[in-house]
């Protein structure tokens, strides 16, 4: 039988009576439940609240980031800048058409 020789991997990982206190003293999220009324335990990101009530996002802050929001929900072109014009268009042509017919009653 062949013997095991080497360090014991679990000597490896950081001993948890250093990492627990650090971990407790994060900061929580705070958010209240609708249920309990007790605040959220779950520790917080850099926002403040936790990964389940971090909020909704805030958008693209670069000019860069819109254009690659954009680019990446263009599925099919119904409703580019071109087809939007072709609305307007179209919406105009009626218009001018209903006071055409107006004007002839």
């Amino acid at each position: 039988m062949k013997e095991k020789t080497g360090e014991n991997p679990m000597r490896r990982l950081p001993d948890w009576r250093t990492t627990l206190p650090r971990a407790q003293a994060a900061p929580r999220c705070g958010a209240c439940s609708k249920r309990t009324g007790l605040p959220c335990a779950a520790p917080a990101m850099p926002n403040g609240r936790c990964r389940m009530h971090g909020g909704a996002s805030t958008g693209p802050r670069t000019a860069a980031g819109l254009a690659r929001i954009v680019a990446a929900r263009t599925k099919h072109g119904l409703h580019g800048a071109a087809l939007r014009e072709a609305r307007r268009w179209m919406a105009e042509l009626r218009q001018e058409t209903r006071q055409l017919l107006e004007e002839m009653e």
